[in-house]
């Protein structure tokens, strides 16, 4: 019994390791791979920690990540080194170590980039690294960079007795000019207009594109940018998600699953925004009628999923918002 129980272990995991071979195979086999990672779980002020951007790409794609660190903002960059490239097959792996350094305790934000590939067959996409957030905080031990933790020498003097009326007097005062300055001040500042909801911004702004003369003009890319960029902006402005540091199967995945099953928007979201890809990195020219159709399939999208006051209500009690990283038409 005990070998029979053996024999059975070692199979299923033989079937596990031939499973996750074949997922690491689908992971490798996309064109480009663009990973980013710090080498510290926990950052502390004044001490350098080093940012890793992986870049993993088949020889016959095209591809160029922009300048990571014109994005970096707060952060103090003390060192930019470049490995590789490194050859492994059909693939090549070049890395990009940037070292930086927090001036002071709190929360930074690493953008994520993203940029086109194109291979040698012309086929397209897009790749590149999603935000990361670094949280600077001292630790319980000092770590050498002089911020040792000030302590009180002796406990604060009383108050004098004698001026407390007098502080009691212009604390008041100075309550009294400060509510006076207010009340003052919220007369005189007119109350600003809501600002319109998202769908009325995209269908305004997919109504002005459809009538312009840009189907007759020769270069085609200004107009698919357009399309796609009023689409990405609607969804992120909607479903409050990063759609525009995003890929498209990013965007399909961080819309809600119910709304894509039951009103069948995947196949238009997804035809409008990679078939704009075609025109706006490959350089393909397509039909005005074509052009037209992923304006209406836009606008399509934008009428289904617009809210109003009672799916606001409904979706308040039943969905949290989707977050996006991400990466951006």
């Amino acid at each position: 019994m005990s070998r029979l129980r053996m024999m059975c272990v070692a199979l299923c995991l033989l079937l596990c390791s031939g499973c996750a071979t074949e997922a690491d195979k689908d992971v490798v086999s996309d064109p480009v791979i663009v990973t980013a990672q710090l080498d510290q779980s926990q950052v502390s002020p004044g001490q350098p920690f080093t940012l890793t951007v992986e870049i993993n790409q088949r020889k016959d794609a095209s591809f160029s990540l922009p300048d990571l660190g014109a994005e970096i903002k707060g952060l103090v960059i003390q060192d930019i080194r470049d490995e590789g490239p490194e050859h492994a097959g059909d693939r090549v792996l070049s890395r990009k170590l940037f070292k930086l350094k927090a001036p002071r305790t709190g929360t930074y934000l690493i953008p994520g980039v993203e940029a086109p590939w194109v291979t040698e067959d012309q086929q397209v996409g897009t790749a590149g690294t999603g935000p990361i957030l670094v949280e600077a905080s001292h630790t319980s031990v000092d770590d050498g960079d002089g911020a040792a933790e000030l302590r009180d020498i002796k406990p604060p003097a009383p108050a004098d007795a004698k001026l407390s009326p007098w502080l009691w007097a212009l604390g008041a005062l100075l309550a009294g000019a400060a509510l006076m300055t207010l009340v003052l001040r919220r007369r005189r500042v007119p109350v600003e207009p809501p600002p319109p909801p998202p769908h009325e911004v995209a269908l305004a702004a997919l109504a002005q594109l459809r009538q312009a003369d840009r189907l007759q003009q020769e270069d085609q890319g200004p107009f698919a940018y357009e399309v796609s960029a009023i689409l990405r902006r609607y969804l992120e402005a909607r479903f409050t998600f990063r759609a525009w540091r995003m890929t498209t199967a990013e965007v399909l995945r961080a819309l809600p699953p119910a709304l894509l099953a039951t009103r069948g928007l995947e196949v238009s979201v997804r035809e409008v925004l990679e078939a704009s890809d075609r025109v706006k990195f490959a350089g393909e020219r397509v039909p005005n009628s074509e052009l037209e159709g992923w304006v209406e399939r836009a606008t399509d999208v934008v009428r289904q999923t617009m809210s109003t006051d009672s799916q606001d209500g409904n979706q308040g009690s039943s969905e949290a918002p989707s977050a996006g990283e991400g990466v951006t038409p």
